[in-house]
């Protein structure tokens, strides 16, 4: 199924952007079947860790997209994608006091204005790190930068033509214009960029269009949604001297209030309500992910005992809440009522609940399966009208059967094809299309496209050198439900996931391949044949073979396997 409707993300903050790495790999995986989706990126942050990770991702699957989409293809869909980064880095922007001109005209009147809604170390820390979870400034200054580089972009040539933000909106406004378009917001309730940028976006997305057409524009076309994420994690709390020394800086123990109030406002503003057509709450037992435990042992070393404010060291590793609301947005922007989103004038609130069971000493233990990330007749929907009534909710789509069938055989194939790549192959996909060539399966993939694939291979499964093993976005998924026993998370045993202890694998055990799939887990030939063998027995023999090919045989090979997740029992 393919969508006509124009879809547009935008991922905000560090958490928005780990969201986004997760939608990628949705993408990646063939589980969004629109044609074309336009992203744009969205930090403070310039120098954001997360935000090199993102635009890596981007490139590697801009290499290997193949156009395919709408049959769960790998590397399927088209992505067209913006960055958008406000400049704090010049003297007159670096301090909300400067950016207000609080010291401008009557400055002792602005300033006791200005102290009425802002304490003063708000007023005064480096903006070059974010907004650092203090989203009543966050708010106002992020509608302010994206107004202003629109308004510059519409006065001046050499604006326009460079800034991303007035392309990525000036195609939401021509979709308007010529039917409707899907707007989906990626980002958290408790940081700083993210939370401050959810309550705004869709006024800033209108505001700006008008500033763009010169105010003749009604943007009743277009559609906006929202996931709306609370704290999943926390780190360690600054120490008085680092307060002091950077003015204002995030603490997580306060991140539970911050979401609480974000979710009271969510539900009761008019404004918010009258324009987000669907919010999607995805919760986690806070304090459950302690980060700087998770990092240090993902890392391998000692953790730095510093809160980090932003820049190079703000990179976080993967967690299964992120790739849930991945998966809301795939949702929203693939829901084929296209009547209700015209006809409901009430907000949607969506909720997921991950089902708890007794193990063996009775404790109570969330199973994560893979029809968890499929919307289906099991999700709970709740609509909410601006007077805070409950509204008829819309109908739920049928489209979803057997997807998470799909999905476990796309994200295991995946997966395994990436450990396979890794132990036997070198980490080259040279050496695995040169091994089939031999029987007479040629792909012609330039040496870009290889590069990619090998970048992407790594990143979902790990990175390896002589001292250390760094864990990839699966792995690192794992390893944040602190060691889940067998069938925990996506039925894995732990074998299959653990790439921690490969120092002390033997060669063919590896991550416990087999254990993926059931037709591998015996016989005498090596792992590696057996999976040749059923290349040559899934696909035809093909010479001069583009990347589109070589996907659609890669997928035909993992896709004739039984998933082992279908064969594990809960404990």
């Amino acid at each position: 199924m393919t969508t006509k409707t124009p879809n547009f993300i935008i991922a905000a903050g560090g958490t928005g952007m780990r969201c986004l790495q997760s939608f990628l790999n949705v993408c990646a995986l063939g589980m969004y079947t629109g044609e074309t989706i336009d992203i744009l990126l969205l930090e403070t942050d310039i120098e954001n860790g997360d935000k090199k990770n993102s635009e890596n991702l981007v490139n590697w699957y801009n290499t290997l997209q193949t156009g395919k989409a709408g049959k769960h293809e790998y590397f399927g869909p088209n992505i067209n994608f913006y960055v958008f980064v406000p400049d704090y880095s010049q003297d007159n922007k670096r301090r909300f006091t400067l950016i207000s001109r609080t010291e401008e005209g009557d400055n002792e009147t602005n300033r006791m204005l200005v102290d009425l809604f802002y304490e003063e170390g708000v007023q005064e820390f480096d903006l070059m790190h974010g907004f650092r979870a203090q989203t009543h400034v966050g708010t106002y200054l992020m509608y302010h930068a994206i107004v202003e580089e629109i308004r510059e972009a519409v006065e001046k040539d050499i604006v326009r033509n460079k800034s991303h933000l007035y392309k990525f909106i000036n195609k939401i406004k021509d979709c308007n214009n010529s039917g409707e378009a899907r707007v989906f917001v990626l980002g958290s309730t408790f940081g700083g960029t993210g939370a401050s940028s959810i309550p705004v976006m869709a006024r800033a997305i209108t505001d700006a269009a008008k500033i763009i057409t010169g105010g003749v524009i009604n943007m009743e076309n277009i559609f906006f949604g929202a996931v709306i994420l609370t704290p999943y994690f926390k780190f360690k709390s600054p120490s008085k001297e680092h307060k002091k020394a950077e003015k204002v800086i995030a603490d997580s123990q306060f991140f539970a209030h911050n979401s609480a109030a974000a979710l009271m406002y969510y539900i009761k503003d008019n404004t918010i309500l009258q324009t987000y057509k669907r919010f999607y709450m995805l919760g986690w037992p806070f304090g459950s992910l302690d980060m700087d435990q998770y990092k240090e042992r993902l890392a391998g070393g000692k953790a730095s005992g510093k809160t980090i404010t932003g820049g190079k060291s703000q990179e976080n590793p993967a967690h299964p809440n992120e790739l849930m609301a991945a998966f809301a947005a795939q949702d929203f922007l693939m829901d084929t009522e296209k009547d209700w989103f015209r006809e409901t004038y009430a907000t949607e609130v969506k909720f997921k609940a991950i089902e708890y069971e007794p193990n063996e000493k009775s404790e109570k233990v969330a199973y994560f399966g893979f029809d968890d990330f499929i919307t289906d007749k099991k999700a709970v929907a709740k609509a909410v009208s601006p007077d805070g009534s409950e509204a008829p909710k819309s109908k739920e789509s049928t489209a979803n059967i057997n997807r998470s069938e799909v999905f476990a055989k796309n994200f295991t194939g995946m997966y395994y094809f990436a450990l396979l790549l890794q132990d036997t192959y070198g980490s080259d996909l040279k050496s695995f299309l040169a091994n089939v060539s031999r029987y007479n399966y040629g792909y012609n993939l330039t040496t870009e496209e290889i590069e990619a694939f090998n970048r992407y291979a790594q990143y979902i499964s790990y990175t390896k050198d002589e001292k250390s093993v760094k864990p990839g976005w699966i792995p690192q998924m794992y390893y944040s439900l602190q060691d889940p026993k067998k069938g925990e998370f996506l039925g894995f045993e732990s074998t299959a996931l653990d790439v921690l202890s490969m120092a002390s694998a033997t060669e063919e055990s590896k991550f416990g391949k087999t254990s993926l799939f059931s037709e591998l887990k015996s016989g005498g030939a090596k792992q590696a044949d057996r999976f040749i063998a059923a290349w040559c027995k899934q696909n035809k023999p093909i010479k001069g073979g583009k990347k589109e090919d070589f996907f659609a045989d890669l997928r035909k090979t993992l896709s004739s396997f039984n998933v082992s997740y279908y064969f594990v029992k809960k404990d």
